[in-house]
């Protein structure tokens, strides 16, 4: 087996250079990927800038000037800091160890605050949440659903069609720039907020994907200096400027026509790491999701491992050039609050994610697989009998 142990494993997808040179000539996305007839798709940024730009059309169409928001606690406390600016109440309801809303505890905290003006619904890692459910929730309660769907390529199944207005990431997915997608009706009065120039970020961005494209081909480490703790969650700048370049959109319209084969590609990578990990008990680790749907398109491999042991795992999967992840950095009330956020605590402290993305090739795939069963391997025996 190939020693990738150099760090030359890009831990996000990286563009073709004929790409980048058409994506400064080629027309711009409309976004209809994401949309079904009625919708129309509205470019930002980031998924952040569309949750709160959803908000705030939310609150104008109920006639309110706050609102009460729903959202789970398992969630990224980055997404929140545009929404956070908003005259709303943010309520995190608790999720199950199934990342699903905990239906009974949701149910006090409406008794607790009162209806939600607006309920969010994730789709964890590009799989699909519990909709129905939901939907039934706010009908019950007069709520308006928003989904975030920033793990999802493209809508499938019920996603995207039953809510007040749906939030996409493709960047996280796809080789381009960061950007968001708001997809809500045709008739809501909402516009995008593009910049015509390609500016010096851009050029930036194009600089840094082609220099992190030339050193994964010559084997050349990509990462160097100190890993990030397991425990520390990662902290990124605000940015207050939520337009997007219109490069992006260009971008965005070249590799539209590659979505099907992007789909195919993590869709085997995902079963890869799955059937190695089969080797392991399912008490010792396994991953959060099994992948029986056609219709998903997996974000990362996010894999749950035995609290005892995943620190030690996750330290020697970076040591072997291997960037494992922990995932979301939580918000601080949900921090502050460990008895009434009970599992989202524990999923925070028990799952690494793992990249599966189109630039990876299945021999890297199968190292990443490799190291990690490796790696569980060896913490094993500090396991009692019983895996405790």
């Amino acid at each position: 087996m190939i020693n990738f142990s150099t760090s030359n494993i890009p831990i996000a997808t990286l563009p073709r250079m004929w790409q980048l040179l058409s994506g400064l000539f080629t027309h711009q996305s409309s976004g209809n990927l994401w949309c079904y007839p009625g919708q129309k798709a509205v470019f930002l940024s980031r998924g952040a800038w569309g949750i709160s730009e959803a908000v705030k059309e939310i609150l104008k169409f109920r006639k309110k000037t706050h609102g009460i928001v729903f959202l789970p606690d398992y969630f990224c406390n980055q997404a929140l800091l545009p929404l956070r600016l908003l005259p709303v109440q943010l309520v995190f309801y608790p999720i199950t160890e199934q990342l699903n809303p905990d239906w009974p505890l949701v149910d006090e905290l409406v008794s607790q605050y009162g209806s939600p003006d607006i309920f969010i619904l994730v789709h964890y890692f590009g799989f699909h949440g519990e909709i129905q459910q939901v939907v039934q929730f706010c009908k019950k309660n007069g709520s308006e659903l928003l989904e975030d769907c920033a793990h999802v390529l493209i809508p499938f199944g019920e996603i995207g069609k039953h809510s007040w207005a749906s939030v996409f990431s493709p960047y996280k997915l796809l080789a381009i720039p960061k950007m968001g997608i708001l997809v809500v009706s045709e008739k809501i009065e909402l516009s995008d907020s593009i910049c015509k120039k390609v500016d010096i970020e851009i050029f930036k961005w194009i600089a840094k994907r082609l220099l992190q494209s030339f050193l994964v081909s010559c084997k050349i480490p990509l990462r160097l200096g100190k890993m990030m703790p397991f425990e520390l969650d990662a902290v990124a700048s605000f940015e207050e400027n939520h337009s997007i370049n219109i490069f992006s959109l260009r971008l965005l319209k070249i590799l539209e026509s590659e979505l099907e084969r992007y789909k195919t590609i993590r869709r085997t990578y995902y079963k890869i790491l799955e059937d190695q990990l089969s080797s392991i008990s399912d008490d010792i680790a396994r991953p959060l999701f099994s992948l029986t749907s056609r219709d998903v398109t997996p974000y990362l491999f996010p894999v749950r491992i035995h609290e005892k042991i995943i620190k030690d795992v996750y330290y020697r999967l970076i040591k072997a050039g291997i960037l494992a992840q922990t995932w979301p950095d939580l918000p601080p009330e949900v921090k502050e609050s460990d008895s009434q956020h009970e599992a989202a605590l524990k999923l925070r402290r028990s799952i690494l994610t793992l990249p599966i993305h189109q630039s990876l090739s299945e021999e890297q795939i199968k190292y990443i697989g490799h190291n990690l069963c490796k790696a569980i391997v060896k913490q094993t025996p500090f396991l009692s009998a019983d895996g405790r």
